[in-house]
């Protein structure tokens, strides 16, 4: 990962993550997540004088079109896995990989894809990012 865009994808995720496992930090503005997940890592260096535009702009999309996304998920999971019971970095992951490709119109879904097969790189190991894989894939074909 090398550009702003591929950090605030993984930050979105971040975030989501965080959002996931603390209930209490849904009302912190969003805003001030990123700030402290960016604070707490090496991003700061990457991140320097970026206003998070883009992070906002997909975390706001994920958290409008959650219902949506989360159809879409149920649907292209295997019916023996429950996104209830699923690893939440792993839905956090998919929620806003799936948001960019429903929604988002001046990205290639290849190249967003590929950022969120980067983005399970770091946190998984083959097995999941080739559900990753497979799901966006089958989405990206749809």
């Amino acid at each position: 990962m090398s550009n702003i865009k591929s950090f605030q994808r993984l930050l979105v995720v971040q975030a989501l993550y965080e959002l996931s496992i603390n209930e209490n930090r849904s009302k912190t503005p969003i805003k001030e997540i990123f700030a402290n997940i960016v604070e707490q890592t090496d991003y700061k260096i990457v991140m320097n004088n970026s206003k998070l535009k883009f992070a906002e702009i997909i975390y706001e999309g994920v958290m409008e079109n959650l219902d949506e996304i989360n159809k879409v998920l149920k649907l292209s999971i295997s019916k023996k896995v429950k996104i209830n019971t699923m690893d939440k970095l792993l839905v956090s992951i998919f929620r806003s990989a799936i948001y960019e490709i429903l929604f988002s119109k001046n990205v290639a879904k290849k190249i967003i894809i590929s950022e969120y097969l980067l983005i399970a790189n770091r946190f998984f190991g083959n097995n999941e990012t080739a559900l990753i894989n497979g799901v966006l894939d089958n989405l990206q074909n749809s």
